[in-house]
């Protein structure tokens, strides 16, 4: 979604009532529902959270809303179930993971930090329903993971109520209180991927991209910042072919795009989608030479879905990887295993750490007593942002997209670093 993070992965369903929305609790798992406290249990965890501990602050009384002298609420509106289920599981078991991190080492100035989650169904009007619904009883939101966030935005949009998110709707972007760890330019020119497509031009030799994308707005937006990005590359941009969310044979799109005589294509499918067009592309003997299928293919459901299918597969990402990352990301690997109940730690998992990460961080920035209006004032200070090296640097407060990146693709079955050897490659 941006940032070389192409992810909206999943269209809109049909508009049904803005009550429907699942229960709301908090869970130690990535479902909704539920009433046990998020907290603890984070395994082992030695660097520092970064979020700041309890040690050496005392809790002093704030008014604000979901913050007790014992608990920080926050709040998750994430698609759970519906037309594509599970599709921000891993998000918010990133997010819950971080906060049990911080648990582990005291919480934030004494205060444990628990998650109040929400299932939008991949429906605008829940999003929005879910969001008024808790609004009033969290401190402020995190690690969401929606492609429906545009519903939520009509209600807290330009409030002092901060939202911590990976963040994918048109409307959501423009909002001053929506800080990303994956910010995307608000005009939708750009994904802030040209350096990523320049680097395959100059070393796969690809000269034309197909474009595929599921039936919903956000995914088109999204892909109007992919052409302007592979045009300034040099590149020419096929014309996009759009899809259903519910779509299960993809031959004919492979067919399309090997017709056409692309080369490399881009997408902004969700996962089961992506798989099953890696699939197609077997099955209709076309060798692309860079199948990008963007950011959000990132994690072990592709190899598994796929199976020998999705070797080759590349794509540039702005983060770290499991497969010899660094500390950062061997410390949220440790504990995203301990705390996800069997999640796959995926692009969305890493988003939804980060998220929480730049969340906690402006909560303990704001000491004893916190406040919406102080947390806010940290965020919107916040113009460069590596979650501990983790990410490649961004702007979350100036929505600004990371430009650094690395390339990465599948080998037998597997994950694998191509460039550069370590660290991220500026543009």
């Amino acid at each position: 979604v941006g940032g070389g993070q192409a992810a909206a992965g999943a269209p809109r369903a049909g508009s049904t009532s803005p009550g429907a929305g699942g229960t709301s609790g908090t869970t130690p798992g990535a479902g909704g529902g539920g009433a046990t406290p998020a907290g603890g249990g984070a395994g082992q965890a030695t660097p520092a959270a970064g979020g700041g501990g309890g040690a050496g602050c005392s809790p002093q009384h704030t008014d604000a809303p979901g913050v007790s002298d014992t608990e920080i609420k926050l709040g998750n509106i994430s698609t759970i179930s519906g037309p594509v289920p599970n599709f921000g599981a891993t998000g918010r078991a990133g997010a819950k993971a971080y906060l049990d991190y911080v648990n582990s080492q005291g919480g934030v100035c004494g205060r444990k930090l628990s998650l109040v989650n929400g299932d939008d169904r991949l429906d605008p009007g829940i999003n929005r329903s879910q969001t008024d619904q808790m609004k009033d009883s969290v401190f402020g939101f995190v690690g969401n993971t929606t492609v429906e966030d545009d519903g939520g935005a009509g209600v807290i949009g330009g409030s002092n109520i901060p939202n911590c998110s990976l963040i994918i709707g048109s409307e959501a972007l423009k909002q001053p209180n929506y800080f990303s760890p994956n910010p995307i330019d608000p005009s939708g020119n750009t994904n802030g991927t040209t350096g990523i497509w320049t680097w395959l031009k100059a070393n796969k030799g690809i000269t034309k991209v197909g474009i595929v994308y599921p039936d919903n707005p956000n995914a088109a937006a999204r892909i109007a910042g992919y052409q302007g990005d592979i045009a300034a590359a040099g590149l020419t941009a096929d014309p996009v072919i759009k899809v259903s969310v519910t779509e299960s044979n993809y031959v004919s799109v492979a067919s399309q795009m090997k017709n056409a005589g692309d080369d490399a294509f881009i997408t902004v499918l969700e996962i089961n989608g992506i798989s099953k067009l890696a699939q197609a592309i077997k099955q209709v003997g076309w060798q692309p030479k860079a199948p990008f299928y963007g950011a959000q293919a990132y994690g072990p459901q592709l190899p598994q879905l796929a199976g020998d299918a999705a070797n080759g597969a590349i794509i540039g990402l702005t983060h770290d990887i499991v497969e010899g990352g660094g500390q950062a990301m061997t410390t949220m690997a440790q504990v995203y295993q301990a705390s996800s109940s069997g999640q796959p730690l995926d692009f969305f998992a890493i988003m939804g750490w980060s998220a929480a990460k730049m969340c906690v961080d402006a909560i303990a920035a704001a000491g004893p007593a916190p406040t919406r209006d102080a947390v806010m004032g940290s965020l919107t200070g916040l113009h460069d942002f590596e979650a501990d090296g983790l990410l490649a640097p961004r702007d979350p407060a100036g929505k600004h997209s990371p430009t650094a990146f690395v390339m990465v693709t599948i080998e037998g079955g597997q994950w694998k670093r191509i460039y550069p050897d370590s660290g991220f490659a500026e543009q």
